[in-house]
């Protein structure tokens, strides 16, 4: 585990100081944007998929034609979907990196069936997730994030975590029953076996995630300026990060932090009870081994139950939850100098809506980077580079639309393919580990590609066959039967339907000829509507138009 050593402080400037005055006014964000926005289908289309994972339905997207002034209200009610909060698991999944294929002790140790392994690492590793997505989903203050006195836990974390848990079945509300301080996502299991220490790392890694996630600084990613020599003298580096006056510049932060993290510290690796447990009798071992009282950033920490409450009062908690925010829906990182004025709009209304985070996604869904369709004809190269105006649909994103839109979901042995790589696809799909690839990918790739190539075409079989099979109410295909073909209204009708249902448009003639003969060669080759029908859904879900937006 990496012992973090040295480097110096960087440049600190407050959240609420204006630019530098060189660049004050510069910047695509300084003036209007030089974007056309989107229209209103498919800026429906785009926040459906970012803020409930699916599609827009046809009546959904009907209901915004006769009433220019609809969108807006059907925006709104997109944060109040059910599906939300399923929808926020993945985009925090993506931001923390809490979706690894291995954490602290394997399912092994717990007896868990091989069968749910998948299950097991997702059930641990989601509890901060779930916490986090409950308190937005519930419209609670953000800050209860890292002051709440309770948990998330399902069936599995259940029979595992020393909690007491609501009944019901999935994901409850829970709490601890060991004793450990009410830090919210920062007294859970799942985070800190996610981000694990070793006895010699002393939490430091633990601390810094603390400062990247909830922060926004990264202390891996200041600058190291010190002579190795001077640190090969010494023979106990930990003095070196307590006098080398490179090392202070992290250390005299760093060290205080994880000194609060005690209670969370194992002195054996191997034993469960040690995984599992919170131990309140260790918290006072920060001062003994890293020589430092527990404090956040010079403010001491009578306890470790104060390190939520100074996290929640810190202005750079709420500057990095907008940063965050922003970044998951603009799709790409801000530009500190360049999108500072926007922040900072967006920062005043999550303050004025109470730091709860319906009003902050709002506000960014307004935003004229978010809304983005094309540039306009004057744009520069450099607005190009800025502004992402086509971009990939989130994996999980899509993963669920596609199962919503046909019945399909990619799963084998047990596992999500697009949710693992031990045994799937996920970052080949574009979609991050958590410890290799920490960020998705923003352009489009052949290996993207070719696992879009095996999902069009198992769920466009499941979706045939599905709705074939039933007299009832089908998801797909309400509009044609096995008889019906090319020239007929029925089909007309079909095709039509399912590209309003996958793209939000409404197809040209040239288009509609284009399917048209495509679903002919493949009913000539096999005498089969049904064959037919899979074949051109097939292609209609591999086009580009149905996993970008």
């Amino acid at each position: 585990m990496l012992l973090i050593l040295a480097c110096t402080a960087p440049e600190f400037r407050p959240p609420d100081s204006t630019p530098p005055s060189d660049t004050a006014g510069d910047g695509p964000h300084a003036a209007e944007r030089p974007v056309v926005p989107l229209a209103d289908a498919a800026l429906f289309r785009r926040a459906s998929l970012d803020v409930r994972g699916t599609l827009p339905t046809i009546a959904e997207l009907a209901a915004l034609e006769p009433d220019p002034g609809a969108l807006e209200g059907r925006l709104d009610a997109l944060l109040v979907d059910p599906a939300h909060e399923e929808r926020l698991v993945d985009m925090f999944a993506e931001r923390w990196n809490m979706r690894v294929d291995e954490v602290s002790l394997s399912s092994q140790r717990f007896d868990v069936d091989p069968l749910d392994e998948y299950g097991y690492l997702r059930s641990v590793e989601e509890e901060p997730l779930r916490l986090m997505a409950r308190i937005g989903r519930s419209e609670l203050p953000w800050t209860d994030i890292v002051t709440a006195d309770w948990t998330m836990a399902d069936e599995m974390l259940g029979s595992l975590w020393p909690v007491a848990r609501e009944a019901g079945d999935g994901w409850q509300v829970a709490t601890y029953t060991d004793g450990r301080p009410a830090n919210g996502v920062l007294a859970t299991n799942g985070m800190w076996w996610r981000y694990a220490t070793t006895p010699n790392n002393y939490n430091r890694t633990r601390a810094a995630a603390i400062s990247r996630l909830l922060l926004c600084e990264d202390y891996l990613e200041r600058p190291i300026r010190f002579e190795p020599a001077n640190l090969l003298a010494r023979d106990d580096l930990l003095d070196a990060t307590r006098h080398e006056p490179t090392c202070v510049g992290c250390h005299s932060t760093l060290d205080p932090l994880a000194a609060a993290l005690f209670g969370f510290w194992n002195n054996d690796l191997f034993l469960i009870e040690e995984h599992v447990t919170y131990h309140p009798d260790r918290e006072f071992l920060g001062a003994y081994y890293l020589g430092v009282e527990p404090a956040w950033y010079g403010a001491p920490l009578t306890a470790a139950a104060d390190l939520g409450p100074m996290v929640a009062a810190d202005d750079r908690f709420v500057a990095c939850t907008v940063e965050t925010l922003a970044e998951a829906l603009w799709r790409r990182d801000v530009d500190p100098v360049a999108d500072f004025g926007v922040l900072q709009d967006l920062r005043t209304q999550f303050t004025e809506g109470e730091l709860r985070l319906g009003p902050l996604i709002r506000a960014v869904l307004d935003t004229a980077d978010y809304r983005a369709g094309t540039l306009t004809s004057d744009a520069t190269d450099a607005d190009a580079e800025s502004v992402q105006t086509r971009r990939l649909v989130p994996v999980q994103a899509l993963s669920s639309a596609v199962a919503d839109l046909t019945g399909f979901t990619w799963d084998r042995e047990g596992w999500d393919q697009l949710d693992n790589d031990n045994h799937g696809f996920r970052t080949l799909a574009g979609d991050v580990d958590g410890e290799s690839l920490t960020r998705p990918t923003s352009d489009p790739t052949v290996s993207r590609a070719l696992v879009m190539k095996r999902v069009a075409q198992s769920a466009a079989a499941a979706a045939v066959d599905a709705d074939f099979a039933t007299d009832g109410e089908r998801r797909l295909f309400g509009e044609v039967d096995t008889t019906d073909v090319p020239g007929s209204a029925p089909f007309d009708a079909q095709l039509l339907a399912l590209h309003l249902r996958l793209y939000a448009s409404v197809p040209d003639a040239d288009r509609l000829a284009s399917d048209a003969a495509l679903f002919s060669a493949a009913h000539a080759a096999s005498g089969d509507t049904r064959a037919a029908w899979k074949t051109l859904l097939a292609g209609m879900l591999r086009d580009p138009a149905f996993w970008t937006y």
